[in-house]
């Protein structure tokens, strides 16, 4: 593969400028693997009216790899809403079929391949546009509850996703489900845990980091990063360590469900470089998440030798070992408290978990999936 084009509603942008760094990340990783990358990334006329749209057409370059051409066509959102039978998101979803197309008119050549992130709208519109163009076209499915194809239903899901050369899912509970539920052959999906950049999520000196951001020095402090919803479970988190001694709880993010206890000492959205920083200050990372695809998140904290406190859910299963951290049930706040006291109370242990951590995160190295990834597709 010398030329992949990236189907996207999530890609880091004026508007949204910590969005889909994720796939961000795997976009450069494929670039350091001397693949041409261009992402299409349609931006709604809303965002230009309100001034908070991206040129048309971006390049960019950075330590000698591939260059990345970002193209934002514009295309009409009609929303996502429900109108008695009628959903408005398949207006929407024609409307970024055509804004695709446009942009895809606008390479100077023809891509080896298109990779649409989640399936609905960019993963059914790479197939739609693979099929017209003759280009290979690979869904990358990482939404833990197939939440983006409930705007269309099932039945059309299996028509539009049917001529699919290849899916890309990051878990093994979600190969499952594409046969399941959308009768996706087996031989078709490969797995591919998510990964991150260890050059830059990797531990600092945790006392320079907590005086950086003004963290107490003599507390274990517990870190949480993530949406403020009830599926992911800051609230819980935070009854969790409401009142608890010698405990500080740092919360990275925002929402309607926020962390509320008298032993939070941080508590606010964050750039993507404060990440690695604030994490390294922390003793362990919690996320009692309800249903993942593969948590980005958990990945991160591991890469900066955080034990983990998260959910007992098949989901986690293809991330998370007996040796590097504790799973409960994401809902009981009980055990969530009692596993951070478990951890409070037995430094050895933490620190064991900790370098187990550590260990753990290099199979989950960003570059190495994108090889995997790049190899998968060269085989289809």
């Amino acid at each position: 593969m010398k030329h992949i084009a990236f189907v996207t509603t999530h890609y880091p942008c004026k508007s949204s400028p910590t969005a889909g760094t994720f796939v961000r990340q795997l976009v450069l990783a494929m670039a350091r693997q001397g693949v041409k990358c261009t992402v299409i990334h349609p931006t709604g006329w809303h965002q230009v009216l309100k001034r908070k749209a991206d040129p048309v057409k971006t390049v960019s370059q950075q330590d000698g790899r591939q260059p990345v051409t970002v193209l934002s066509p514009r295309f009409l959102s009609c929303s996502n809403r429900q109108l008695g039978f009628y959903n408005t998101a398949v207006l929407t979803y024609r409307i970024f079929c055509s804004a695709v197309d446009k942009a895809l008119s606008m390479l100077d050549e023809k891509p080896d391949a298109l990779y649409g992130h989640f399936l609905y709208q960019s993963g059914a519109a790479a197939v739609k546009k693979g099929e017209k163009h003759g280009i290979p076209a690979f869904p990358g499915v990482g939404e833990g509850e197939f939440w983006s194809i409930r705007p269309y239903g099932k039945k059309r899901a299996k028509k539009d996703l049917k001529n699919a050369v290849g899916f890309i899912a990051v878990s093994s509970v979600l190969k499952k489900m594409l046969n399941d539920e959308l009768d996706i052959p087996l031989e078709k999906i490969g797995v591919f845990p998510n990964g991150t950049d260890l050059s830059f999520f990797s531990p600092r000196n945790k006392q320079k980091m907590r005086a950086k951001y003004d963290l107490p020095r003599d507390k274990l402090i517990v870190s949480y990063i993530g949406h403020y919803v009830h599926k992911k479970g800051a609230a819980r988190l935070g009854q969790a360590i409401d009142g608890l001694q010698d405990v500080a709880g740092v919360f990275m993010g925002s929402g309607s469900a926020p962390p509320e206890a008298d032993t939070i000492v941080f508590n606010q959205k964050v750039t993507h470089e404060m990440v690695p920083e604030i994490l390294s200050a922390s003793d362990i990372f919690v996320l009692p998440t309800m249903v993942e695809g593969s948590c980005n998140a958990i990945i991160e904290a591991m890469a900066c030798g955080l034990p983990i406190i998260s959910s007992d859910g098949a989901f986690n299963d293809d991330l998370l070992t007996d040796d590097m951290s504790i799973r409960v049930d994401p809902l009981n706040v009980e055990k969530i408290r009692n596993a951070i006291i478990a951890l409070r109370d037995d430094p050895t242990r933490r620190m064991q978990m900790a370098r187990a951590a550590l260990e753990r995160s290099k199979q989950f190295d960003i570059n190495d999936r994108a090889k995997k990834i790049l190899e998968f597709m060269a085989k289809n």
